[in-house]
């Protein structure tokens, strides 16, 4: 079965950031109803899908859902927006970026405005891109504060306004794949494993909020209290900057996904990824890493007893900016891996080390 990436291509077109990912969730649970049952968007925003319950072994795959963004959090008196960041937005980028808002009566387009340069003296064309948010207007077209009011109320969410463009081999560049591409992910899991006779217990989750502190990984890890996690992530990719190579690694935009290796991650589980990987002929990369990496993985190990948890990550370039770049080879690697990962666990795994 290929992945439907034109259902990708749909949830990138949907502003999803933290804490507004409703719409996203709606499109991705329409995707799996006709094969999972046991289908929810609980009370804090989750997507959860379960098949086979009450198995021996409770499996958790969790992609998050949530993109960075903006909220609008002041007007002037001229009809000028003033936005906070909705996660780790890196401010110098989004000068004179397209803005879209979630507007009263539906979208409402802004931009990010800029001074000419012809107004700046030699000093300040130094430094064109403002480094704080409070230093950029955004422009919707008001002509006062009134006039913006009847179109964007304050506490507005809003998304840099960049969309799907294909790019050469397979490649596509667009906002938001952290971690869009990782909730579409998982989904197809399901979707691929829910006729399918498993030994596990099986939680697939597209999480809320991980940009402000991975609260939609806690909430379902204490809900679901799996055995096993599994977190589907973005990583990143050193080729395009050579230099961060000796901060994490060689990793390669069509390299296929990344295995996590580190205290974090359980050496059990990570071995049967990496095994299913090769016995499948499926292309994987490895990243070290001597601690946890601020993914989903981390709540699933801290909450209750901890589960065992492995992190597979799809390389991508640029993170966090308008114009991330991803391969959808590896994320056809990623789904194709996860689904035989999944189905090779036995009933009977251990996940404790050799006892004294």
């Amino acid at each position: 079965m290929q992945p439907d990436f034109e259902l990708l291509k749909a949830l990138v077109s949907m502003p999803t950031p933290t804490g507004f990912e409703y719409d996203g969730m709606m499109l991705l649970a329409k995707s799996l109803r006709d094969e999972v049952k046991d289908l929810a968007i609980d009370r804090h925003g989750n997507l959860r899908a379960r098949v086979n319950a009450g198995a021996p072994v409770k499996v958790m795959l969790e992609g998050h859902c949530d993109e960075i963004g903006f909220i609008v959090h002041y007007i002037d008196d001229d009809g000028f927006l003033y936005v906070s960041a909705l996660g780790g937005v890196t401010v110098p980028l989004v000068a004179a970026e397209r803005i879209l808002i979630k507007g009263i009566n539906g979208p409402v387009n802004g931009v990010f405005g800029v001074r000419p340069p012809h107004l700046m003296n030699a000093e300040e064309r130094k430094k064109v891109a403002p480094t704080e948010l409070k230093s950029i207007k955004v422009d919707i077209g008001a002509t006062s504060r009134e006039d913006a009011m009847k179109l964007v109320e304050l506490g507005a969410p809003a998304v840099v306004d960049t969309g799907w463009r294909p790019l050469a081999n397979n490649r596509i560049s667009c906002r938001g794949f952290d971690n869009r591409i990782g909730a579409f992910v998982v989904t197809q899991v399901m979707k691929r494993l829910a006729r399918e006779k498993l030994n596990v217990d099986f939680n697939v989750v597209a999480s809320v909020q991980e940009e402000i502190g991975l609260v939609g990984g806690h909430t379902t890890a204490f809900d679901i209290n799996p055995d096993i996690g599994l977190c589907v992530d973005v990583g990143f990719a050193s080729d395009a900057q050579k230099d961060d190579r000796t901060v994490i690694g060689d990793i390669r935009l069509g390299g296929g996904p990344i295995i996590g290796i580190g205290p974090t991650y359980h050496p059990v589980v990570r071995k049967l990824l990496e095994q299913t990987a090769d016995d499948n002929k499926i292309a994987w990369q490895r990243r070290a890493a001597g601690r946890g990496t601020g993914t989903c993985a981390w709540a699933m190990r801290m909450e209750r007893g901890g589960a065992a948890v492995a992190q597979i990550s799809i390389p991508l370039r640029y993170m966090h900016s308008p114009v991330e770049v991803i391969s959808l080879d590896d994320a056809a690697a990623t789904i194709e891996l996860l689904t035989a990962a999944i189905k090779a666990i036995p009933a009977d795994i251990n996940l404790c080390p050799p006892q004294p």
